[in-house]
Formats: C-alpha cells, structure tokens, sequence
C-alpha cells in the first residue's frame, strides 16, 4: 500500500550514453523502464513526481516537471524533486534499476536520516528535505557528483539485494535483466502451483543458470537460462537423480528438495529443479577436507545407477560452440588449441572413472553436516586428472595417483573450455566476462 506520507521521484534525464538510445523508453516485460519505475513508485508513495528535461520531449503517459538546470547530471534531478516535493521525505529512483522491489524502496525511506542508499551509491536513495539545502549549494558551484555529496549529510547505508541494484546501462543489460525477471516469474509460478505463496525471491546468482532463493522457504529454485544446454529437461533431470543417488550412498551431495518435488518443473518457458537452501558454515575448508570429499564422491559416483556420460561428449560441445563477440584470430586460436590439448590429453590413455565434472570452489558447500557438492549437471566419465585441474594445487597434490604431466595438460584444457564457454555468452554477467579474458589470456601466455 502507497505511503501517504513519502514522495517519489523519478529521474527520466539521463543523457543514455551507452545505452545508445534514450533508456527511459527501453521496454521489459511490456512496459518502458520509465513505465515501470513510475508503477513501483505509486505503489509505494502517496506522491509521485518524475523530473527530466522538458525539452527531451519523452512520450511518458505521465508528466514531466523540467529539472530548471543546463547540467544533466543526477544532483540537478534530485534537488528539484525536493524542492517539489509535499512529504519531508522522497524516494528518488532512476529509470535502470528495474528489478527494484517494493520491499527496497519502503527499506530505504524507512533508514532515511538526512539520506540513506545502498552500498553502491547515491542512487536509488531516500533524502530528506533538509538535504536540500546542501544539494542546492553543489549543484550552483558546479559540484555535480552527488555521491560526494553524501559526506556532507546525515546519510545511512542500507545492506540491499545486489541482484536488484544492476543497472541497465547497456542492451546486453536490459536482456539480462528480463532474463532475470521471467526467472523470477517462473519460480513464483511454480511454487504457487504447489501452495507456496507469499515469497519474496531474490537471486542468488546468475553466471550460468539462475539460481533464485524462495524466501522464507528454505528452499532455492535452478533455473535453467544457459542458452548452452543441449538438452535442459534431459540434463536437469539427470542431475537430481544423481544427486538424490548419491546422498542415499551417504556421499557428500547435495540432494535435491522432495517437498516440493526436484522437477523438473515448466513454467514462462523455463525449466527448473527445486534444492534445499542450506545454511554456510564460515571458513575455507581445509585442502585434505576438500581431496577427501572429492574422493568419497568419486567412489559414490562410481556406484550409481544413473549412467554418466563421458568427458568427451563435453569437450566436443565446447569445441562446437560459436563465440561471435571473440576477434577472428582468438576464435581461432583457442579452437586450434582445444583441439591440440585434447590430443595431447587423450595420447596419454589415462584410466577413467565417474567424475564431478567442475569441482571448484563455487559448487562445494561447507555445511552444518560436513562438505556438500553441488551443480552435478555435468558429472562425467573421465580421467581423474580432470576433476583434479578443478582444485587448488595443495588440494590436487593430496591425489597421489595422478600424472603430473597430464594434470598440467588437464588444467589448460579446462582453461579452454571455460574461455569458450565464457566467451560464448559473453555480457551475460560479470563474472563471465571476467573468466572470459582471464583463462584467454592464461591460454596465450601458456601456448
């Protein structure tokens, strides 16, 4: 319900600069983001005022009052919202933080001292009419940036979901964030479908899959939005009855949720698997914990009846994949060097077993019961020396049966199947970005 006594304003007069065109008129989910802001904001406030330039002629279903200043610049927006402004405090948002929530927004004015906002900045922020005065002197000496403008004030930090804060800067973003959002939507859905209403989800990541909690519920959703599976309800399918195969042998996986069931389940055109949301002990495990954990779902992996495929079929996908953001040479380089480590890696016809597939840090839970695999969906037939590449060196050294000059070879073939896979969906997140130019560059350094 709308807050009588709140204001909200929203800042529709960006210059857009990397975005290309006017983001306020950007479209997700049916609305402009503009649209979408100014829906949140009149469920959360009793006053709305959006504050642009005049002259920008934006064809908002809504007015727009003229900021009265020659800058664009966020400071210009925010002063005269406040000076418009009826309630002592206002709510200011831009138009590219459309997964914004309702619960956010109600955070930030409840927090509000002189100001309050997020850990990454001034926007969105709640500010207090006694802010005003202050604002007013910066913006008329040419002091535009109102991130150091909140030294000056009273101003609080509000812990928000991060997830919500991504800005809409590029259209590589506003993708990602309706990816996000049918994600969301889907894992609403779903669970409705099964008596769980009421959630508050947030995602939890979004690198490769989208993993979504379903607060309160101590449950999390995996999404499958990897445009790089081959076969989603196949692979999600085969996960979950591994992992639910494993932990019966009392190996150290995760199994997936029965209440509601794993899945998978459909819903906005997605697939996804239900898991139990676990509470993480603190601390690094140890690297004879994370070796012996390895080696007791190595041996549970070996047992299930569930067959895996093998290592190559993985390979082979990577090889086939098409990267169109990558330069023509380094599209080359990194297939013609796939290809050479595969070949050196398979001449040294090395002994294969049940594998995790990608057992680095990121899919191992240190949980209240012990050690804890995740993301199973690309378990495997392999030599040891794969999964082994995955770890930390002093982790790997704990697997004496290894061949040194394998796992050397091992580790740069997981260097070019990551930068292939990274590059394939490159702007799908930070992350990914990252790994992308990392493991290249560790590539041209080594080859």
């Amino acid at each position: 319900m709308a807050d009588r006594g709140l204001t909200g304003v929203l800042l529709v007069g960006g210059a857009s600069t990397r975005f290309g065109t006017r983001k306020a008129l950007a479209r997700l989910g049916g609305e402009t983001l503009a649209e979408r802001a100014w829906r949140l904001l009149g469920e959360t406030c009793g006053e709305t005022i959006a504050v642009g330039k005049r002259a920008d002629a934006l064809p908002l279903p809504f007015p727009v009052l003229d900021d009265g200043s020659s800058v664009r610049a966020p400071i210009a927006g925010v002063v005269a919202g406040l000076r418009a402004a009826r309630s002592d405090v206002v709510v200011v948002l831009p138009v590219d933080v459309p997964l914004l929530s309702v619960t956010s927004v109600a955070a930030l004015a409840d927090a509000c001292a002189d100001a309050a906002v997020p850990p990454t900045g001034p926007l969105p922020g709640a500010y207090r009419k006694a802010a005003l005065r202050a604002l007013e002197k910066r913006l008329a000496g040419g002091e535009l940036a109102l991130r150091d403008a909140l030294a000056e004030l009273d101003t609080r930090v509000v812990e928000l979901d991060p997830w919500e804060l991504v800005n809409v800067n590029t259209p590589a973003d506003l993708e990602a964030a309706a990816r996000r959002e049918r994600a969301l939507a889907a894992v609403v859905e779903v669970a409705a479908a099964y008596g769980l209403d009421g959630l508050e989800p947030r995602i939890l990541a979004d690198w490769n899959d989208t993993i979504v909690q379903l607060r309160p519920e101590p449950l999390v959703a995996r999404v499958a939005t990897s445009p790089l599976r081959a076969d989603v309800g196949t692979e999600l399918a085969r996960e979950a009855a591994l992992a639910r195969d494993v932990a019966a042998r009392g190996g150290p996986a995760l199994p997936p949720a029965t209440d509601p069931p794993a899945g998978p389940h459909r819903a906005r055109g997605l697939a996804l698997t239900f898991w139990p949301y676990v509470d993480v002990a603190g601390g690094e495990p140890s690297p004879a914990a994370v070796a012996a954990s390895l080696r007791e779902l190595h041996d549970a992996l070996g047992a299930v009846a569930t067959p895996l495929p093998p290592l190559a079929a993985s390979l082979e996908r990577a090889g086939a994949l098409e990267a169109p953001s990558l330069a023509e040479d380094d599209r080359r380089f990194l297939a013609a060097g796939l290809r050479e480590l595969r070949r050196r890696f398979d001449a040294f016809g090395l002994p294969e077993r049940g594998l995790h597939g990608s057992p680095h840090g990121a899919n191992l839970l240190c949980t209240r019961d012990g050690l804890r695999w995740i993301d199973l969906d690309g378990a495997c037939r392999g030599p040891l020396e794969w999964d082994a590449a995955h770890l930390a060196p002093e982790a790997a050294a704990l697997f004496p049966d290894l061949d040194p000059e394998a796992l050397e070879v091992a580790r740069l073939l997981v260097s070019a199947c990551v930068a292939i896979w990274c590059w394939a969906q490159l702007g799908r997140a930070p992350e990914v970005d990252e790994a992308a130019r990392l493991h290249l560059h560790r590539l041209r350094e080594a080859l």
